[in-house]
């Protein structure tokens, strides 16, 4: 980073110190929001196999942030040392905090799901392929597209079973009803 964007950064965001901080707790401020933004992804693989809405997970994770970033505005700068602008408060509560709540909730939804298996089938509405990974763009990943009661959802399958896929009209989906009522999918595959 070059000396005038880091001049420009410190001076916006951050506005100086304040006092010498607390060294141990922003240690531990640092190492829990490491552990958040892990958290975060692992509940990534979580959200893609749980049948909610996008909205749901967002709302979970970002209102942490909204209401303990002025209650704790003060107190962090103070065992920082440093007096921070609001919004990078903000995103250490989204990303420590909401990440934690958020995992939380997921799990439990996720891992104390019902045991029986129900199978479920819907129309496709859309197909489409994204992109592989890089080195592998040739290699697109299939997907239709689902309307779950009342919800759209995508399903990605392996690039082995594009014909299949891409020609298909329905969609069967092996599902269990999960301990805060979301559905968790088992697996699925296309007719």
């Amino acid at each position: 980073m070059s000396r005038s964007l880091e001049n420009i950064l410190r001076k916006n965001l951050v506005k100086g110190r304040v006092s010498k901080g607390n060294k141990k707790l922003d240690n531990l401020i640092v190492f829990l929001f490491i552990l958040g933004i892990a958290l975060l992804t692992c509940e990534i693989y979580i959200y893609r196999k749980t049948l909610i809405e996008l909205k749901i997970p967002l709302m979970i994770w970002l209102t942490p942030g909204i209401v303990l970033t002025p209650i704790f505005y003060n107190k962090l700068n103070d065992i920082d040392g440093m007096k921070a602008h609001w919004s990078l408060h903000y995103i250490l509560h989204s990303c420590m905090t909401g990440a934690f709540v958020l995992f939380s909730f997921m799990a439990v939804n996720y891992f104390f799901a019902d045991e029986e298996v129900v199978s479920k089938e819907f129309k496709v509405q859309e197909t489409g392929s994204l992109a592989g990974g890089k080195g592998n763009r040739n290699k697109r990943s299939p997907y239709v597209v689902i309307n779950y009661e009342g919800m759209e959802k995508q399903l990605v399958f392996s690039n082995s079973q594009m014909d299949k896929v891409m020609n298909s009209k329905s969609a069967v989906l092996k599902v269990r009803k999960g301990r805060l009522g979301f559905d968790v999918l088992e697996n699925y595959t296309v007719k």
